[in-house]
């Protein structure tokens, strides 16, 4: 059996850790919740709402505190809405999302970090429905388009010839 020579060091060394994890308790509890707000599920689909509008410009460099990704500012009811669409919104439907084009949004609106953002679950333009977000809230990723290395007409068959 190991002997403890020094108590002192043994009494230190728990108060240490004692302080550290009062200390990180209350950094925990101070936080405000809208800190986490942007990436907060949206479960509640009874408080969504569709607006139709116009597009006025899309932006990649959100404000600070928005949530990252794309955002598209739309002009709705004589109101300017930021609807943010997430980072993994396609080239191709940025492309659709041209200055002045009619759309509509579905989604849900909340408060982060002091901005009014709506959380965007579904995005129709040129009747194409996009999905954003899924019916929980999470943001929907496109699987990339593949691409043909090779045309299969072309491709030998076998081995070396």
């Amino acid at each position: 059996m190991i002997e403890n020579r020094n108590p002192r060091i043994i009494r230190n060394c728990v108060g240490l850790t004692v302080g550290l994890l009062l200390a990180l308790a209350v950094l925990a509890a101070g936080q405000s919740p809208s800190a986490h707000e942007g990436s907060r599920i949206i479960s509640n689909q009874s408080r969504e709402v569709t607006l139709a509008g116009s597009v006025e410009r899309l932006v990649q460099r959100p404000a600070p505190g928005a949530p990252a990704g794309l955002h598209l500012l739309l002009s709705a009811s004589g109101s300017m809405v930021d609807a943010h669409l997430g980072p993994f919104f396609s080239k191709q439907n940025q492309d659709a999302l041209e200055a002045g084009k009619s759309v509509q949004v579905v989604g849900s609106m909340t408060r982060v970090n002091g901005l009014e953002v709506m959380l965007v679950r579904q995005l129709t333009v040129d009747g194409r429905v996009i999905t954003v977000r899924n019916e929980r809230g999470f943001l929907a990723r496109e699987a990339p388009a593949r691409r043909n290395v090779r045309d299969a007409k072309s491709t030998p068959k076998g081995g070396a010839q």
